[in-house]
């Protein structure tokens, strides 16, 4: 079983409720050994309920006092979500080096106009903005540099609407994304926090993941994207399977933003 998780949101991250100690006396209790502490900062983000702006200084410091406390216990990686987004790049990329972070997941939590969460999706309009979102990806990437792992990289998935679109028509242009993460010496993670919400659809895309594979990619991370205690390590088991399946070898921790490869059971 894999004793890891590394994607993780505590009350830093303004749509979690969970104390940082809470978070981690349950890692503890499950015999997770490894765990990233990733909470959100998504600078320009639209929705003023939910602005995810990160108290950086008492974050880092958070994180690092429970990095001390429990180092016997459990190894701790101070990590940070960031939300990438057009215009905001160089606010992103000062938030990253503002601290001396381990890990950093690059997400795409909006649009080029909106936040995917209240996107307005149609039957008539998911698949041209679906599209886009990966054009849009593709342009961000080309651009910012400041991340080690593409944070669940079909996100779009859960919001669009059932049944999931056919991704045929967008491959290419997730393969040109993958490319350009391998050649930038990034990663990415599969994240299992669909299960959740209800759906059966991995992020990203098992599609995906075999073309990230194909294309020479190794560096991988693996986490449940918990908000609450009861989601650590979700479907965990379900995910080794599948990455050894595709054959991938080894799953990465990552210290001073460096990675290590582990092997898979």
């Amino acid at each position: 079983m894999l004793l890891y998780d590394y994607h993780t949101h505590t009350d830093f991250s303004d749509d979690s409720d969970t104390p940082m100690t809470d978070m981690v006396e349950k890692a503890v209790s499950l015999g997770i050994r490894d765990m990233a502490i990733t909470d959100h900062y998504d600078p320009g983000y639209p929705d003023p309920l939910f602005p995810f702006i990160l108290d950086e200084e008492n974050y880092f410091a958070a994180v690092s006092e429970h990095q001390e406390r429990y180092k016997d216990r459990i190894t701790i990686a101070k990590g940070m979500e960031i939300g990438i987004m057009k215009g905001q790049f160089e606010e992103a990329s000062r938030s990253v080096h503002a601290y001396p972070y381990d890990f950093i997941i690059g997400s795409f939590h909006h649009m080029r106009t909106a936040d995917l969460y209240n996107y307005k999706f149609t039957p008539e309009n998911r698949a041209a903005l679906t599209e886009d979102y990966y054009v849009y990806i593709y342009e961000c990437l080309s651009a910012y540099k400041d991340y080690d792992i593409f944070g669940h990289a079909t996100l779009i998935d859960r919001y669009t609407g059932e049944p999931p679109l056919d991704y045929t028509p967008y491959m290419e242009q997730l393969r040109a994304i993958m490319k350009l993460i391998i050649e930038d010496g990034k990663g990415i993670e599969l994240n299992t926090s669909s299960f959740k919400y209800g759906s059966s659809t991995w992020l990203p895309r098992i599609e995906v993941l075999k073309a990230y594979k194909e294309l020479g990619g190794e560096i991988l991370t693996v986490g449940s994207d918990t908000h609450e205690t009861e989601h650590f390590m979700d479907h965990f088991d379900e995910a080794e399977s599948l990455l050894t399946s595709l054959g991938f070898k080894y799953y990465c921790t990552f210290k001073d933003r460096k990675p290590t490869f582990h092997k898979f059971d």
